[in-house]
């Protein structure tokens, strides 16, 4: 039932008003809670097309969040959005059997990325971040895994961590076990073990401690989730080199980086090949879809059935249409696309600096392509390596604050500066300059 003019609350806006009915149905409002945390301005979007989203109030934003991410060619592209509907319209969207598309989209990851020599796909990263893990400790017949602090691999309770938790919070050596941060998790964590990201000496530690024990190393290769920290100049090399040492599988968390970066992942970035990949979100262009993959050797467990995988919605065939879309898209016209996004992520990046350095704002930036971060700091540093330099440096308050004003003028990116900035191949020299525009303003008052 409509809201009669008589009894709506014209003193808020249309995103609260919508808010509120949605926390009387919706636990929290929405179904993930970084969309809804308590120091958002009200946005509930109505639309998107291109670079720009439109909220329930009419209001139109520059959009610099693509959805999190996975927007590699902005929102509603034509190459998407009609091979999807030609699809769901003669071919059925969900079949139950076997289909040809799922593997021309296999073969085509192929080509993108090698070490996927076979693979399964999920609906999410966490789906597919929870077999990969399940895939390395069968492999192995280990029970121990490492992951690093500030990273996230979902929300299973094979891999969940706190991964923004307070420094008191984190180990005070070396290593230590991960922190759950959240109730109801079973046993399964406290098999995991936390290093530091971009410190070899702790892993190496860690790896010796527990010699024959761990199954695999799981990373971000380029951290995503504490912010853009990448890796620190050979870190993956030497990665690579003591897991080997330790006959350790080494995975490559890619659900963020995977196609942002470049056609081949961080791995085919930085020239380091992985045992399991995982990759999703930028694969689907805006379609829940996610794969694992590793060697033939490592993946015969699951396919003669050592090791369960399923999923009715796997690989089916909407998402198998938007996927095939963005990798012919990648595959035929990758050097432009990734040129173009290259090119206008270090434009925003050098105009921040700029605006920030003017200001006597102090401030970190760091970018790998079309994956940002904008640190505000407490004063002037030499760089963010890991998310403890993050935890210790970066005004947090102040971003938020910034970042509400960029919203009312009409630029949207999360507010958390743990959260990346995201640009897409539909956005323009124009946007940028807008945006810049708007953040001269913005700074010239964060301190009123």
């Amino acid at each position: 039932m409509h809201t009669s003019d008589a009894t709506k609350d014209f003193s808020i806006t249309a995103s609260e008003q919508f808010l509120q009915r949605a926390r009387r149905a919706i636990a929290g409002g929405d179904s993930s809670t970084m969309r809804v945390l308590p120091y958002h301005l009200p946005l509930v979007a109505a639309k998107g097309q291109g670079s720009h989203v439109w909220d329930v109030d009419g209001n139109e934003y520059i959009d610099l969040n693509m959805a999190f991410g996975p927007l590699l060619f902005g929102h509603c592209p034509d190459l998407i959005v009609s091979r999807v509907e030609e699809q769901i319209r003669n071919r059925g969207s969900q079949l139950g059997f076997p289909t040809e598309i799922t593997v021309r989209v296999a073969e085509r990851i192929q080509k993108l990325f090698p070490s996927m020599e076979l693979m399964r796909f999920a609906n999410s990263g966490t789906e597919a971040c929870m077999s990969a893990a399940r895939l390395a400790r069968t492999f192995t017949d280990r029970p121990k895994l490492i992951q690093f602090e500030g990273q996230y691999h979902g929300w299973s309770d094979t891999l969940f961590n706190r991964y923004h938790a307070p420094l008191d919070e984190l180990p005070t050596g070396p290593y230590g076990p991960t922190t759950s941060g959240t109730r109801g998790l079973n046993g399964a964590p406290h098999h995991n073990l936390l290093v530091r990201w971009n410190d070899i000496e702790s892993l190496e530690a860690c790896l010796n401690d527990h010699r024959g024990q761990i199954a695999g190393v799981i990373m971000e290769p380029v951290m995503g989730n504490g912010g853009v920290i990448p890796p620190k100049p050979d870190y993956l090399e030497s990665v690579r080199s003591l897991t080997k040492d330790h006959e350790t599988l080494l995975i490559f968390d890619e659900v963020i980086s995977g196609l942002r970066v470049g056609p081949g992942g961080a791995q085919g970035y930085y020239g380091v090949r992985p045992d399991i990949t995982v990759i999703s979100k930028s694969v689907g262009g805006g379609y829940p879809v996610a794969a694992f993959g590793a060697s033939k050797e490592i993946m015969e467990l699951v396919a003669d059935g050592s090791m369960f995988h399923g999923g009715v919605f796997s690989g089916n065939a909407v998402v198998m249409a938007a996927a095939e879309a963005v990798l012919d898209e990648v595959l035929a016209n990758g050097e432009t696309i990734y040129r173009h996004m290259y090119a206008v992520s270090d434009e925003l990046c050098r105009g921040v600096g700029d605006i920030l350095s003017r200001a006597k704002v102090p401030h970190f930036i760091q970018n790998v392509g079309p994956m940002i971060s904008i640190y505000l700091t407490n004063g002037p540093i030499d760089g963010i390596y890991e998310y403890r330099d993050v935890r210790r440096h970066c005004d947090f308050a102040k971003y938020i604050r910034l970042q509400h004003m960029m919203q009312r003028s009409g630029v949207y990116y999360h507010p958390n500066q743990f959260e990346p900035l995201f640009l897409s191949a539909a956005h323009s020299n124009e946007d940028i300059a807008t945006v810049l525009d708007r953040f001269e303003q913005a700074v010239a008052r964060l301190d009123d």
